[in-house]
């Protein structure tokens, strides 16, 4: 009876890790914006939000800012260094404590009568839950006219997995921005 308690055990735990939170990614816009109007871009960390000393590192944010400038070239946009730029990109990194619970909640058999009993082994793990936000401003205005976010575990990874991590992370959101430059967002879609 141990060893089945130790195989369902392990299961379990096997489950849960397989069933860790992925990265998902989700986006907003304002309709009534013709993105056609913009070309130059600047990049800026959201310094006030990226209070997370390893998620917030200057070290993470080197590397949102550089997926940020591939994303944005590769879409036909135009850095600006020194001069007034059509739109403000800023980003920000928070993180969460989070929990997953699992029950197992199965009937293990009585020995003796035929009766069965409750077995019910509740599994709890608890993870940091990243946020990567990325928000982009018409400079003139000031008004945000797009957001996209993505949500997941970032921080777990190794030194090198880390740097493809936020490289994929910033690519998923930015795939829902408009294809080019001159192009309005809903004929992009």
């Amino acid at each position: 009876m141990k060893v089945k308690a130790i195989i369902s055990s392990l299961f379990i735990a096997g489950m849960m890790a397989a069933c860790s939170p992925a990265i998902t990614v989700q986006y907003d816009y304002d309709p009534k914006v013709n993105v056609r109007q913009f070309a130059t871009y600047r990049i800026e960390a959201d310094r006030q939000r990226n209070a997370d000393p390893i998620v917030g590192s200057n070290l993470n944010q080197r590397r949102i800012a550089d997926a940020l400038d591939q994303s944005l070239k590769g879409r036909g946009y135009k850095p600006v260094q020194d001069g007034e730029a059509d739109l403000v990109v800023r980003f920000f990194t928070d993180s969460r404590d989070r929990q997953q619970v699992q029950s197992n909640n199965t009937w293990s058999p009585y020995w003796g009568w035929g009766w069965g009993m409750p077995n019910n082994q509740v599994y709890t793990r608890n993870y940091e839950e990243n946020r990567v936000v990325i928000n982009v401003y018409d400079a003139r205005t000031n008004d945000i006219i797009w957001q996209g976010w993505a949500k997941g575990q970032l921080n777990t990874k190794k030194e090198r997995e880390r740097d493809t991590a936020f490289r994929e992370t910033v690519a998923s959101i930015m795939k829902n921005f408009p294809e080019s430059a001159g192009q309005d967002y809903g004929a992009a879609r």
